[in-house]
């Protein structure tokens, strides 16, 4: 999947309902890891981790173009540009 980022968004989704958008993979990656970074400082490691009930610590990053989800065709086709932390 070629990331256009005029075509693709990239939403960084908290399980409490808050979504934050991002033009490319990189800055939803860091706002993502930021979140768990602050989490586990503020929370501990085991609470931060199990906070989530679809994803470890509770955020996941949804892949959008032109108003589709296409979540599950960047995890098949980026492997190595992970959408969560487990």
């Amino acid at each position: 999947m070629d990331e256009n980022p005029e075509q693709t968004e990239f939403w960084l989704v908290c399980e409490t309902g808050d979504i934050e958008e991002f033009d490319t993979y990189e800055a939803a990656y860091d706002a993502l890891t930021a979140a768990v970074k602050r989490d586990i400082e503020q929370h501990g490691e085991e609470t931060a981790r199990n906070s989530g009930l679809i994803h470890p610590y509770g955020y996941t990053i949804n892949v959008m173009r032109e108003d589709r989800d296409v979540t599950q065709d960047w995890l098949i086709n980026e492997p190595h540009k992970p959408l969560s932390i487990d």
